[in-house]
């Protein structure tokens, strides 16, 4: 059985090996009662200058005010938690902090316990994260004017896809970090149309065999340019991948079923959708109600039927529309399956 004193030297041990601020406060007075070890490293005062003080009596805590008004929370309602808390350092550099305060009872008297974790470098991280993202958008932005100012007939295309993409990922709650990286695929998933001939992409004709596979490998060329940017998401293998078929029938691999990713399994649809919306320089928009008939009959065989089925309730339930684009003009079936 553990004895008292056997209880102490365990809390103690722990006490002094925290990798993680403690001070020890009175309940009464607010006074620092003890402080471990880690915390004087932190905050860079010695045991001698804390104990017997409050932190904003070293200048620790930036306004008294605020500092009093918490401790008169703590003994009212016995816990306090601050998740962003500047505390000065003794030679006056700031830094973040979270703070969380607990009342404890010890025997016939309470004490208060201060957990302090220093989060300036988690801090500097997200903001470095967030210029990162902020710098890789201007990138994105920058290969899909590049792109779209060779192929003025798909100006905007892959702004639209990436709308329904992001529609369809939203209906299946897809987090937020993940949105982000279907945004980014579908945004760069054209972008290796930049290689093949300008006369190719605006050609007014039927394409011929030859240039319908110069035309698929902007999939394989838009690979290429990806994978030498390092992106948090495998946004490369998304573009790659985005017109591949479950039944193999696809290009550039003829992947089939789960070999192909869920983020290219959208985008083959929103894309298969938008493209079938909107002119093109050898025919014209078929209509919405042929694209979603399209995607309808060849759920199952050429789409994922969940991702279908979510499409199509978006379009006909939630009254989903693509940004303004060029008119659409009626089509006939036959030809929307001549022209996949």
């Amino acid at each position: 059985m553990r004895t008292v004193a056997s209880s102490e030297l365990r809390y103690r041990r722990l006490f002094e090996s925290a990798q993680s601020g403690i001070l020890i406060l009175d309940f009464l007075s607010g006074k620092i009662v003890d402080a471990n070890p880690f915390l004087l490293d932190l905050l860079g005062f010695s045991a001698s200058e804390l104990c017997g003080k409050e932190l904003w009596e070293l200048g620790s805590t930036i306004d008294k005010e605020f500092a009093l008004q918490a401790f008169e929370t703590l003994q009212k309602k016995n816990y306090i938690r601050y998740e962003n808390l500047p505390l000065r350092k003794k030679c006056g550099q700031l830094i973040d902090v979270e703070f969380i305060s607990n009342v404890y009872d010890v025997g016939v008297e309470k004490m208060i316990q201060c957990d302090i974790r220093d989060i300036s470098s988690q801090k500097k991280l997200a903001l470095y994260q967030s210029l990162a993202i902020s710098n890789m958008d201007d990138l994105v932005n920058a290969l899909v004017a590049m792109s779209e100012a060779r192929d003025p007939y798909t100006a905007g295309h892959q702004q639209r896809v990436s709308e329904l993409s992001l529609a369809i990922a939203k209906e299946l709650h897809y987090s937020d970090a993940n949105l982000e990286g279907l945004r980014m695929s579908t945004m760069l998933h054209d972008i290796g149309k930049f290689a093949i001939p300008a006369e190719i992409l605006t050609k007014p004709t039927p394409l011929s065999e030859e240039e319908m596979g110069l035309l698929r490998s902007h999939v394989v060329e838009g690979y290429k340019i990806l994978r030498l940017i390092h992106f948090h998401w495998p946004v490369a293998q998304t573009v790659l991948q985005h017109h591949e078929r479950l039944d193999g029938s696809g290009y550039p691999n003829g992947l089939k079923g789960d070999s192909i990713s869920d983020e290219a399994r959208i985008i083959g649809v929103a894309d298969t959708v938008e493209a079938l919306t909107s002119s093109r320089p050898y025919r014209p928009a078929v209509g919405l109600d042929i694209a979603l008939m399209n995607i309808q009959e060849e759920s199952d065989r050429l789409f994922d039927p969940k991702i279908v089925a979510v499409c199509l309730r978006l379009f006909r339930e939630k009254k989903f529309k693509f940004s303004p684009s060029k008119l659409k003009v009626s089509y006939t079936v036959e030809n929307v399956r001549k022209s996949l």
